[in-house]
This record gives C-alpha cells, structure tokens and sequence, in this order.
C-alpha cells in the first residue's frame, strides 16, 4: 500500500513540475491612473495639482521612485455655467484655473485627463462662511525644568499658559467640519561652513600637548521670513474626538495632530471651545517667536477633507515600521485617486498675552 502511495506522489510531482513555466513578470504596482489633489478656497482661484500612480519602491534601483507629476495634463472645472481651464503656474506641475475666483457655497465639479489614462472627476461644494471668533481668556504661570536632565538639580524657569476661546455659531441644519490653525511668519536662516584650523589639547606627563585639528562652523548666508505653524492642545471634548472623561479621553484619545473637529456636541449651538499656547518667559513657542504676529485661521472644511485627514492620521500612527505604506486614504476622486478639498475660512491675528517680568 504503501509503495503504491509513493508511486503515485511521484507521478503527480512529475506531472506538476513537467508542466512548470518561466513567465517574464514586471511589477507595475498601480501605474494606470491620474492623481489629483485639488482644492477650492474661497475668494482665492482654484488650485491643483496632478501627478500618476507609481510603484513606492523600485526594487532593481533599490531606491523610492519619486512623484512623477503630469504638466500637461487637461484640468477643466464648472461652477455650472461655464468651464475653467488650468494652467501650470509653478513648479512640480501646480496648476491653476483662470479667470474663476472660489465662492463660499458654490458648487463645482472637476475633470482630469491625460494621455494614455483614464479620465477622472469629482464635485465639491464649498461650504458656508463662518460666523466664528477667537479671543483670549488669561495667562496662567507654571514652573519648567530649563535642561530636562535626571541626573542633575532642575533648573526652573517660568514658563505660561496662554488660553483661547473659539466662539463659533453652527449651523442646525447641516452636518459642520472644521479645522484649526495657528501659524506665524518667524525668520528663517539660511546655513554655510567654513573650515576651521585649531589645536585640541591635553597635559600629559606635565606637559601641554596640542594636536592640530580642523572642524567646520557654521555662519549665517541668508535669511527670510516664513510661515512656521504653532503647536497648540486642547482638553476640550471637542478638539479629542468627542471624547469625554466620561469614556476614558486621557486613555483612549488619540492625538488630533490636524486640529480638526465635527459639529457633533454642538449642532446648532454657539460652540465655545478652549485651547492654550505655552510660552517661556521669552514668549517663544515651539520656534513661533510671539514677537511677531500670530495669526489663526478657522476653516469650515467638507466631510471629505475631514475623513482624509482622519483617515490618513489613523493609518499613519499605527505603521510603526513604515510596512504599511502606501496608505489607503479616504478619496474622494472617482476613477483615480486623490482629494478635491474645499473650505471657507476666517483669519484674524491672534492677540498677544502681556508676559509678566521675572
């Protein structure tokens, strides 16, 4: 019985391996359509950008293959009445249509095409102008170590507090999204180096022995004003995902590294919702200089924009290793992917808090 079992192995082994075949296999990845991310932002003229689907990692160049953007691509968009072709403005293929400035309430719909790909489209309607504030409530002091060092005596300095309300009327009769951001134009400097020539030193056998050595400094070139956005936090329920303490927020919520948030604990309400800047006694904030103007912007945002940035954060946070990648990302782009974004926002300048002197 036995051998008879063997014989018939051996025969069906021969058969499968006979029958084996070399097949010249390219991994194409997902080359075969458009990426688009656009995005419509009231009072400004819409904006996009295109590139194609690529592979994320060349595994014969052992190297990421890098965006490849399509210039000439035919981006067209309709408010309903009339199209608006785009035109590249910049460089990496940043487009922009003519003669068709962004209105707060608008609808318009978006079409993709270039050669040898699949057309791609999608519709946004940008949402309504806020009816929304921010003011500053008082500046609380609280002690910091200067060094962050265990092994040695801390070091305190004062360091403050600065807390905000955003007022915000909703609307009761639509499902609201909005984003928060706080920013600055602090001045950046632009790096070279210069060789050094010096001796390091030491006693040995009570002499001064000096070996020659060269290291590089740094010097200033060149320097600008940018935009550098300002770290901020928030115990409040609504900046955290809705959560309360009441189901575990300090456990369970994850970090809301896009400030983003939902109408969902004040639907139809006058929101107030609290968030704080700290500052050290120089009134620096995580490299946002308060000796310049700080500004926020408070955008009314779509459902799309909003599960993009959600989704993107979830998947993100949770590939520790980088193995995830490329994410699947909420799109809201048919035939393609991408995002079409769409906000109206309020911007003001953020009042500066009086720093006390130590």
């Amino acid at each position: 019985m036995m051998k008879k079992i063997a014989a018939l192995l051996y025969i069906f082994a021969f058969i499968f391996i006979s029958c084996e075949e070399d097949v010249d296999y390219e991994d194409l990845g997902v080359k075969n359509f458009i990426v688009v991310n656009a995005r419509f932002i009231d009072g400004e003229a819409p904006k996009c950008q295109v590139s194609r689907s690529d592979i994320i990692f060349d595994q014969i160049q052992n190297k990421v293959t890098p965006t490849i953007f399509l210039p000439k691509a035919n981006v067209v968009a309709n408010d309903g009445i009339s199209d608006f072709k785009y035109v590249v403005v910049s460089d990496s293929a940043k487009m922009e249509a003519q003669g068709v400035t962004t209105k707060a309430g608008e609808t318009y719909s978006l079409k993709v095409s270039a050669d040898g790909f699949d057309d791609v489209y999608s519709t946004v309607t940008v949402p309504s102008k806020l009816k929304a504030s921010i003011k500053f409530i008082n500046l609380e002091t609280e002690k910091e170590d200067l060094f962050w060092d265990p092994f040695e005596d801390p070091v305190l300095r004062n360091r403050y507090r600065a807390n905000y309300e955003i007022n915000i009327q909703d609307d009761p009769n639509t499902e609201d999204y909005y984003q928060l951001l706080i920013y600055t134009n602090t001045k950046s400097y632009e790096y070279d180096f210069r060789e050094v020539d010096t001796f390091y030193t030491y006693w040995e056998d009570g002499q001064l022995i000096k070996v020659p050595e060269r290291y590089m400094i740094p010097y200033v070139v060149d320097s600008s004003m940018a935009y550098e956005e300002c770290y901020f936090g928030s115990d409040d329920p609504v900046m955290n995902w809705n959560q309360t303490q009441s189901n575990n927020l300090l456990e369970e919520s994850d970090w809301n590294s896009m400030n983003i948030f939902n109408d969902q604990l004040f639907n139809g309400q006058t929101a107030k919702i609290r968030f704080y800047i700290y500052l050290n006694n120089d009134g620096i904030t995580h490299g946002a200089d308060f000796s310049y103007p700080v500004y926020y912007e408070l955008r009314h945002i779509t459902k799309e924009m909003y599960m993009y940035y959600r989704t993107y954060q979830k998947v993100s946070e949770s590939d520790w290793t980088g193995s995830l990648s490329p994410y699947m990302l909420y799109c809201n782009v048919e035939n393609g992917a991408g995002l079409v974004a769409a906000w109206s926002a309020v911007k003001d300048t953020l009042q500066r808090p009086v720093i006390p002197n130590d």
